[in-house]
């Protein structure tokens, strides 16, 4: 970590050769392109080209996002019969798995631009803003960190899978970089606050990040928190403004109804692990528990990186709507979690859930628990390496 002075130094306090040694180690660039096209081919060639082909031109989640877009400020976005209605229009007929729109209106409002463009060519629009999306976030990252996180990118399985199944979770990674950089970089929390209030797209994946608020505001500034409310109270204008004062409750009814969720033994997350083990719901309410208190010894124990890394990991595995797509988000708490200081145990599975085989394995057999476990004994492993430290009350981020 660095103490206030801008040195690197260990846990108590002691000057750290090894992580100054490796902060001033640059990959050469000639390396950090073979191995983000290595890492392309690998997850290319595990996924399949016949996969690829038929998510991005038949199943395409895309279609979500492009049938709301064409509904925004014209109709009700939570009625299924007129989603139904416009698919028909769109594609040719209703899409079952696809009738419940489940992101907050301001995101359809923001998106509609894209309804005015055929579908093939928004389709191709939106995979070439998510790539563009994920080389952005690669250079957000500050001085010796763009190499590092680009490969990480190459080879994370669930975000480039991502890309031909329409999904937006390079979107959510560009979101959560900005908002580091104005952390950091410009030193404006408020500017953070406000772009992260912009990750309210998938607010689903962010359930605990009220626990780092509350746990690091003792030694950091109320302009996040002002930042951010500033941001979420003109999305709800934007929402109101487009669907009128009666989407809420229509909105809860379609995040909680099951076809919005379906294979849940997929999903990566305590709710699918139950799901496989028939743990049943005060089990899932039990462990969940576990994980919250967790994450909240963390917050309180570590530096605002670590922290930050523990709570969107918490924050996936308590989600009740998530899949292996999603896992693309934990690339930079990943990325703080692999540094020599954080503990051989933290630092293997964090380099295993940056490479592509439990997503892979878990895939290929519809089923998330491996992925849970995993993320579980990263958890409980952070948790461990926490229980003796305290975080200095001036501490930077080690993101």
């Amino acid at each position: 970590m660095l103490n206030p002075a801008g040195n690197i130094v260990t846990s108590d306090g002691r000057p750290d050769s090894t992580l100054t040694l490796m902060a001033r180690t640059r990959i050469p660039f000639a390396s950090v392109l073979l191995l983000c096209l290595a890492g392309i081919l690998i997850n290319a060639a595990t996924v399949g080209r016949a996969r690829i082909t038929s998510n991005f031109h038949k199943y395409t989640d895309f279609r979500h996002f492009y049938a709301g877009a064409a509904i925004a400020g014209k109709g009700n976005l939570y009625d299924v019969d007129q989603v139904q209605a416009t698919q028909r229009k769109l594609f040719g007929g209703p899409i079952p798995s696809l009738s419940l729109l489940t992101r907050l209106p301001f995101y359809y409002a923001f998106l509609s631009p894209l309804a005015a463009l055929p579908f093939e060519v928004a389709q191709w629009v939106w995979l070439g803003g998510m790539a563009l999306a994920i080389g952005i976030f690669a250079c957000l990252r500050s001085g010796l960190g763009r190499g590092r996180t680009a490969i990480a990118c190459c080879w994370s399985w669930p975000l480039l899978w991502s890309l031909p199944q329409g999904q937006d979770v390079a979107l959510v990674l560009l979101l959560m970089g900005a908002g580091l950089w104005a952390l950091y970089a410009r030193k404006n929390w408020w500017l953070a606050g406000l772009l992260f209030s912009l990750c309210l797209i998938k607010f689903n994946l962010f359930l605990l990040c009220p626990l780092l608020i509350m746990g690091k505001l003792g030694r950091r500034k109320w302009r996040l928190v002002a930042g951010f409310l500033a941001g979420s109270a003109c999305l709800a204008v934007i929402s109101f403004l487009v669907s009128g004062s009666g989407w809420p409750p229509q909105y809860l009814s379609h995040i909680f109804n099951p076809v919005a969720s379906p294979a849940l033994e997929a999903m990566p997350n305590l709710h699918g692990l139950m799901v496989n083990l028939h743990g049943g719901r005060v089990v899932e309410f039990l462990f969940s528990l576990g994980v919250i208190g967790m994450v909240w010894w963390v917050v309180r124990h570590r530096p605002f990186g670590v922290a930050a890394a523990a709570t969107i990991l918490g924050s996936l595995l308590v989600s009740q709507h998530a899949y292996i797509h999603d896992c693309g988000i934990l690339i930079p708490a990943l990325l703080t979690l692999i540094r020599p200081a954080s503990g051989e145990m933290v630092r293997l599975c964090a380099l295993l859930l940056l490479l592509p085989m439990p997503y892979e394995f878990s895939f290929d057999r519809e089923s998330g628990t491996v992925l849970t476990i995993l993320l579980l004994v990263l958890m409980a492993a952070v948790t461990w390496a926490s229980r003796s430290r305290r975080a200095p009350a001036t501490a930077r981020s080690e993101l």
